[in-house]
């Protein structure tokens, strides 16, 4: 276990998986800055200051600096940057699940991604292939895709209403919480049009009200209000 002394440094890009690396420093209680970056509003990509700090000028990435003498740690990608945090910095089980039985898995994110990535080929395939393109990315998400997206929200849907807590796993809010906060309230509940487009489905709060009434109070979390005070303040 690491020392409370340490210090971290959070190299933030909106709308990315950062914000769920912030919540989790935010209840962990650790000493933390952040260095904020902010999308191209056309090309959506991060600016090209991240390459400073990632070779691929990807976010978020975490450095630590040791209050002991051991040498300063800089990673990448979230999960294994909250995997780190979880095992170094929870020894109270704040956010680790309580028992071997709270553990929850889901293939929700790769999902989302290969419906985002076929739906963006359409728009970019050059002008005589659009009309193929369109046929090729309908037939992949409509195929395969959407009956996997509707079978994640069914099952996720299913571990709210069984666990009855309004929460994932356990009666408080866990990793499980932190984790699914991209790919179920950013990627679908707070992006309907996006999801309409790739998928038809229209009456997602109808049909998943567990999930929605999870995503209502994801949406009132102090950290996340304050993510978006920042960035505005960016702007």
């Amino acid at each position: 276990m690491h020392l409370p002394k340490d210090k971290f440094t959070l190299y933030f890009l909106d709308e990315s998986r950062s914000l769920r690396v912030m919540w989790m420093l935010e209840i962990l209680g650790v000493d933390y800055e952040i260095d904020i970056h902010l999308r191209h509003p056309e090309t959506l990509r991060g600016p090209s200051e991240l390459f400073q700090v990632h070779p691929l000028g990807k976010a978020p990435v975490l450095d630590i600096k040791f209050a002991e003498n051991s040498p300063d740690v800089r990673m990448a990608k979230s999960g294994l940057i909250m995997q780190y945090l979880l095992k170094h910095y929870d020894p109270n089980n704040i956010l680790n699940p309580q028992s071997e039985q709270e553990r929850l898995m889901g293939t929700l994110q790769p999902i989302l991604m290969s419906i985002l990535i076929n739906n963006y080929a359409k728009r970019i395939a050059p002008l005589g292939l659009k009309s193929m393109a369109k046929l090729l990315s309908k037939g992949l998400n409509y195929g395969y895709y959407k009956p996997e997206f509707d079978l994640n929200l069914r099952f996720l849907e299913k571990q709210l209403r069984d666990n009855s807590t309004g929460y994932f796993v356990g009666a408080k809010p866990t990793a499980a919480d932190i984790i699914l906060s991209i790919p179920v309230y950013e990627n679908v509940f707070d992006n309907e049009l996006g999801v309409k487009e790739c998928t038809g489905e229209t009456e997602l709060y109808k049909k998943s009200p567990q999930l929605a009434a999870w995503c209502d109070k994801r949406l009132s979390d102090v950290t996340h209000k304050r993510v978006d005070e920042m960035c505005r303040a960016k702007k």
